[in-house]
Parts: C-alpha cells; sequence; structure tokens
C-alpha cells in the first residue's frame, strides 16, 4: 500500500493506511487501526484541522497509546505555509528531543502539487492552552524553557547551514537565509508598503512616532543582517505566541513541560526573536515591566544550563532589542495582508522600542551615513 501519497481530503484516511503508517514508525508493533472515528473539524486561518478517535484491534501493542490524532492540512490559498510546516516535522522534529514539540506520525508533501499533510498526537485532552493575555507568570516560565530547549539543541549546528535552503527569512518563505541578496530584497518588499501604511495611520500617529518608524526601516536592514552571520544562530519557530504552546495540566511540576507546536513558519535566526515576539509585541506595556526582564534572564540562564557557551547575557539583551525592532516589519506586514487588529500591537511595539531605547542599536549606523 502506497502511504506517502498526500492526503487531501480527510475520508482518503483509512484504517489500513494508519496501520502502516504506525507500524512503519514504531509505534503499532502488533495488531491493527480497526477504526477512525471523526469527532470534529476546526478552520483556522490557515489551516483545516480534524479530530479523530482511533479503535484498535484486540490484539494491537501500541507505544506509546494512541487513541486520539489530529489531521492537519492547509488552505488552498497558503499550501506553502503546509509544506513548510510539513518539512519542519519531515527534516527536523525527527533529529530533535521528543518533549518539546508534538509527536507527529506522518508528515508528507509535494513540491509538484503543493500540497502536503501532517498527522499529529491530539494534546488537548492531556495539555491545555491559554489564549488569555496576559498569561500568569507560570505558563510564561514554562514557554520560555521550552524555547531555551529547542534553541540550545539547534544552537549553532553544524546543519544550520543545509537547513537554511527550507528556511524562511524572517516571515516570507525564501530558498536560503543566509543570502544577503534575499534578506535585503525581503526588507526592501516591507519599506514599500510603509508609506502606504503612515497614511493609513494618518494623524493617529504622533510625528516623532512616524520619524522612528522610518528611522528603523531605513537603518535597520544591515545591522539585522550583520547579526545573522554571525554565532550564536539556531532553528526559531517565529510565531511563539502564547497561544501556540501547549500547557501540562500539571504546571506545578518542575518536570511538565510546554508544548510548542504549529511550525508553519520555522526558520533560522536568533533565538531571541521569539522572545522579542512572544514579549515585546504581544506583553501589555505594564505587564511587560514587570515581567521582561526576569523572562529574558531566565531564557539565558537555561541556555547555560544547557550548554551553550560564548553567549553572555549582554549578548543576549542586545539581540533581545535587536529584535524587538523588527516586530515593526511584522506589524506593517500583517497590515498589509488585512490581518486586523493591528492598533494594539503597534502600541506594544512602539512602548517596547521606547522603553528599551533599542534606537540605540542604530545610531552608530546613523553616524556612519
Amino acid at each position: 500500500m502506497k502511504v506517502n501519497k498526500v492526503i487531501t481530503n480527510i475520508e482518503q484516511l483509512t484504517p489500513e493506511w494508519l496501520t502502516t503508517i504506525f507500524k512503519n514508525k514504531g509505534y503499532l508493533s502488533k495488531g491493527k487501526v480497526a477504526k477512525i472515528i471523526l469527532k470534529h473539524s476546526e478552520v483556522t486561518i490557515t489551516s483545516n484541522m480534524h479530530f479523530l478517535k482511533l479503535k484498535f484491534s484486540n490484539d494491537a501493542q501500541t507505544e506509546p497509546s494512541i487513541p486520539h490524532i489530529v489531521v492537519k492540512t492547509p488552505k488552498p490559498i497558503v499550501k506553502n505555509l503546509g509544506i513548510h510546516e510539513a518539512k519542519f516535522y519531515s527534516i527536523i522534529a525527527e533529529t530533535m528531543n521528543q518533549g518539546t514539540i508534538p509527536t507527529c506520525y506522518d508528515a508528507v508533501f509535494s513540491e509538484e502539487s503543493g500540497w502536503s499533510h501532517i498527522i499529529l498526537e491530539d494534546l488537548s485532552k492531556t495539555y491545555v492552552e491559554n489564549w488569555n493575555y496576559p498569561p500568569t507568570k507560570r505558563y510564561c516560565e514554562k514557554a520560555i524553557d521550552c524555547l531555551a530547549e529547542i534553541h540550545a539543541f539547534w544552537w549553532d549546528h553544524p546543519k544550520l547551514k543545509e537547513l537554511s535552503k527550507h528556511s524562511y527569512v524572517l516571515y516570507t518563505f525564501k530558498e536560503n537565509s543566509f543570502t544577503e541578496e534575499v534578506i535585503f530584497k525581503w526588507f526592501k518588499n516591507q519599506k514599500r508598503t510603509l508609506s502606504r501604511f503612515l497614511k493609513f495611520l494618518g494623524d493617529r500617529i504622533s510625528n516623532n512616532r512616524k520619524e522612528l518608524i522610518k528611522s528603523v526601516f531605513s537603518l535597520y536592514p544591515q545591522v539585522a543582517y550583520e547579526r545573522i552571520k554571525k554565532e550564536n544562530i539556531t532553528v526559531i519557530h517565529a510565531d511563539a505566541h502564547i497561544g501556540n504552546y501547549f500547557f501540562p495540566n500539571d504546571m506545578a511540576s518542575k518536570k511538565s513541560k510546554a508544548i510548542l507546536f504549529d511550525w508553519q513558519t520555522w526558520g533560522i535566526g536568533v533565538g531571541c526573536q521569539d522572545l522579542a515576539y512572544m514579549i515585546g509585541l504581544f506583553f501589555y506595556p505594564d505587564y511587560r515591566h514587570l515581567m521582561e526582564i526576569d523572562l529574558i534572564k531566565r531564557y539565558h540562564n537555561e541556555l547555560l544550563k544547557l550548554g551553550i557557551k560564548g553567549y553572555s547575557w549582554d549578548d543576549c539583551w542586545y539581540d533581545y532589542k535587536l529584535w524587538a525592532l523588527l516586530n515593526l516589519y511584522r506589524i506593517i506586514w500583517w497590515w498589509s495582508v488585512g490581518m486586523p487588529p493591528i492598533e494594539w500591537y503597534l502600541e506594544n511595539i512602539l512602548c517596547t522600542i521606547e522603553d528599551l531605547n533599542c534606537m540605540e542599536l542604530l545610531d552608530s549606523k546613523s553616524s556612519n551615513n
């Protein structure tokens, strides 16, 4: 039976097909899948999610138990995101330590057709999601620990150069995230949107802030590129807001871990990009003031515990501030594709930049121009 074809319709998934997949991956040593029950389906901005319950034959032996799965397929308009996530699970995830990402039973994509699917463990019975903002400190700490473990695993890994051909450059899919031409092309594309964005804002933003944004778009690309060329590079998630984690039911346990999912925009970059996105973009200013330093220090300390060397606290804090500036590019891109609302996101970003004096990182570049 051919099991490596792409699922484009949930009805294509049969007990025989799943049996073969589980046996090939070592999850089913004996017996078979006897029945598939569709519990419900959900539609997100980018994907179709099908939640299934499985019944096995009486003699089945599964390692571990897999009674519930999720089949994820992309919406036609964003098929490239589906391929990118399937590549993560088929190329990246199988090399990683389990525990910080969902177990993937199957990930298949077709470059020719553009379609893909992934089959994941359904964590909704044993883990919880937290879409509330701001989250409690304990949730943030679990998320930070999860990021640190993932980043540390890939920190300056010898395969990063090879993996970069599959990576996103910041937020747009390109073939090589270390290519200067491609990176600057991305920045130029976003800069063309800037004038339309500022015209849209009109008098809803001060002239001082308009000038700040223009300065970032003028000076930031070269500084960011120079940082990306250096050491201390890793695999990043690039959409690591709190809503993209599953949190353990037993939050009090030090051994319990958060699990990071929705890997549609993974890339090769600076680890603090994920932190600046999660904290600097999504946290309200007052809450960020309470949590920010403690969480960044926790991240840095976790990296040290996991064996990362040659990355000082000053390096980490610099990276956090530098990638907080990148959030301006993200919010303008969001606006360009009609993703509302942007008002409070933009306020969060600008407050972070102003509070941390992130513009000082661009001052030397400004004096040289």
